[in-house]
């Protein structure tokens, strides 16, 4: 008894200090939110609230609006007007196709960063950049492309963490120094490439194309940026220099989703932040009309970046149509309650849902999304099959991976867009059990995790703090160029040196017949 207790204390005693010693005190932390995507505030405050209860000081800078379940009674936040309010135009512009898809693409990341720009002399950025007050251990930065905001990084002389709501785009994996693989692995948002038809030919094409492409946008964009940190910033290192301070990367993403692919010590997946393993109650109006649902569950849902004013009247119509037809009830997130497409007895519309929650009820039979990454997350978390509408950016690269892992159908909303096809697609993944079979083996393997992902999360920021930007971590590629990182210059080299040789035995070999020549014709002459 008496060696049990002594076992028990020791235990107890070696515990605390391993708990010290893993402690990190409370740190000064800027979470820097240029955004204009509400879907990606998601990701990025569900990072900042686990370090808020996890007692750090934390400090969010906001160009939106924050949501209150977003929020912790320590967070301190700051918004700011980012200017850019036209997201209809920006869908409209993105939804082109072919080389005019390609120059309203240049033309909306010109103006953005432009917009970005200009968030550095607002009041409220000043006051947080100039208040001797203000000393910050480390910057969570929700990445935009726009590159001048590492500027902070320097002003306050920490290391940042990027946090990104997607697989990382080919920027990314540049800052971080990440291999691109581009033979087997997606790497851009531009192009949509079929999930299936990783490692073929054509694959290996489109990618090599489309991350290009990106690339290309990014270094042209690059001018516009160094103008912009050279302005604001300086008194401080080169851009170049700035851009060292990213540390880490934290990206919604879990390798169950997409082909195994190679990633550095500071790459960290965090899919599944911003969710709850299990929904939360639904309000009282809306347990009732999904619970009594005889049929089940549909929910149709564009995302808090399109509104459904954003399509065209005739496309609504089509939609409405098709749903109202179907013996499941339906719930439709409308952002106009009072000019809805219809009064139909199965559909109730709402301005806002509980998107999560209510796909997290076992009545749910489908997810009629526009294939945003959040909604396809929340669904597949949840076993829930989804039927998408993409419309712009990622959507479509995030459909694509839905129809070919069997989860779900994708429409055409250019091409295919009838009330036939709407009701045919619909009817298709309601009534095959393959999809839902399918998507909830997915969610299995998605939960199965050693740790929780607030924990993981936390853990690694924490280990930042812990390592003052932790630079052990970091690889030898953050500092070299695409031609080196690919060994571009060594494949270069290495022709030349071949063509060389090949010149110089060419020479030695019209030397020799020569000299063969020129004896043998002695030798006639003799005769």
């Amino acid at each position: 008894m008496y060696l049990s207790r002594n076992l028990i204390a020791l235990t107890f005693v070696a515990t605390l200090c391993l708990m010290h010693q893993q402690q990190v005190n409370a740190a000064n932390i800027l979470v820097f939110l240029p955004t204009f995507s509400p879907s990606h505030l998601v990701i990025q405050m569900a990072v900042a609230k686990v370090m808020a209860e996890r007692n750090h000081n934390v400090t969010v800078v906001s160009s939106l609006p924050l949501k209150s379940e977003w929020l912790h009674p320590s967070m301190t936040c700051i918004q700011f007007d980012a200017g850019f309010k036209d997201m209809a135009g920006a869908i409209t512009a993105t939804q082109a196709s072919g080389i005019k898809r390609l120059r309203k693409s240049f033309t909306l990341m010109y103006h953005v960063t432009q917009m970005m720009g200009e968030i550095l002399e607002d009041a409220k950025i000043q006051e947080l950049m100039f208040n001797p007050g203000n000393k910050f251990d480390l910057i969570i930065f929700g990445y935009i492309y726009a590159d001048f905001f590492f500027g902070l990084a320097e002003h306050f002389d920490c290391p940042v963490a990027l946090v990104w709501p997607n697989i990382p785009v080919s920027p990314i994996m540049h800052l971080i120094g990440n291999p691109m693989e581009m033979t087997y692995a997606p790497l851009s948002l531009m192009n949509p490439v079929p999930y299936g038809e990783s490692g073929g030919f054509l694959f290996r094409v489109k990618n090599l194309f489309a991350a290009l492409m990106e690339l290309t946008m990014v270094n042209i964009n690059y001018f516009t940026i160094k103008d912009i940190y050279s302005k604001h910033f300086h008194h401080y290192a080169p851009l170049e220099k700035a851009k060292q301070r990213a540390s880490m990367v934290l990206f919604s993403h879990h390798f169950s989703e997409k082909p195994a692919r190679a990633l550095v010590p500071a790459m960290i997946e965090i899919g599944g932040i911003h969710l709850n393993e299990e929904p939360k109650p639904l309000p009282k109006d809306l347990e009732a009309f999904v619970s009594n649902a005889e049929h089940g569950i549909i929910l149709f849902c564009l995302g808090s970046n399109v509104k459904a004013s954003h399509l065209q009247p005739n496309a609504l119509e089509k939609i409405y149509k098709a749903l109202s037809k179907l013996p499941q009830k339906v719930l439709w997130k409308y952002d106009v309650e009072t000019n809805i497409p219809g009064n139909s007895s199965n559909i109730l519309f709402r301005s806002w849902l509980p998107q999560g929650d209510i796909l997290g009820h076992p009545n749910v039979k489908l997810f009629f999304g526009h294939g945003g990454k959040g909604g396809i997350t929340e669904a597949k978390f949840y076993g829930v099959p989804i039927v998408g509408l993409p419309l712009f950016a990622d959507q479509f690269m995030n459909m694509d991976e839905v129809v070919a892992r069997g989860y779900g159908l994708s429409i055409n909303h250019e091409e295919e867009l009838s009330e036939e096809v709407i009701y045919k697609t619909v009817k298709e993944v309601l009534e095959n059990q393959t999809y839902t079979n399918n998507v909830k083996h997915f969610s299995n393997l998605y939960r199965d995790r050693p740790l929780r992902i607030k924990d993981n999360a936390a853990y690694w920021l924490e280990y930042l703090l812990r390592y003052k930007g932790a630079p052990h971590l970091q690889s030898p590629l953050k500092s070299m160029s695409f031609v080196e990182a690919n060994n571009l210059d060594v494949f270069v080299v290495i022709g030349l040196v071949i063509y060389l040789l090949w010149k110089i035995i060419k020479v030695f070999c019209k030397l020799v017949l020569r000299l063969l020549c020129g004896r043998n014709a002695q030798k006639t002459k003799k005769e």
